[in-house]
């Protein structure tokens, strides 16, 4: 699991424990739910950014990657050593 995903995972547990504690506050006045419905929206938003940050960086490496691997193929002019692919 990338680093990327483990924020975003600890983001959206931490928005659920938010949410509950919302919503067992409101047991008591419904205006004390709202501090905790906010803080759950900032941590759930803070996680789906921290997800879609980790798929960008994930789809970079991967293009990287591709990119050295057709370049190393169009570089190496000694028949000998080309690979089997």
């Amino acid at each position: 699991m990338t680093p990327a995903r483990r924020t975003a995972a600890a983001c959206h547990l931490a928005a659920g424990f938010s949410t509950l504690s919302a919503c067992i506050a409101a047991t008591w006045h419904p205006w004390l739910a709202v501090p905790g419905l906010i803080g759950a929206a900032f941590l759930a938003w803070g996680g789906a950014s921290a997800r879609d940050a980790g798929d960008r960086r994930a789809d970079l490496h991967e293009r990287l990657h591709d990119a050295a691997a057709s370049d190393a193929a169009l570089l190496d002019t000694d028949p000998d050593h080309r690979s089997a692919a």
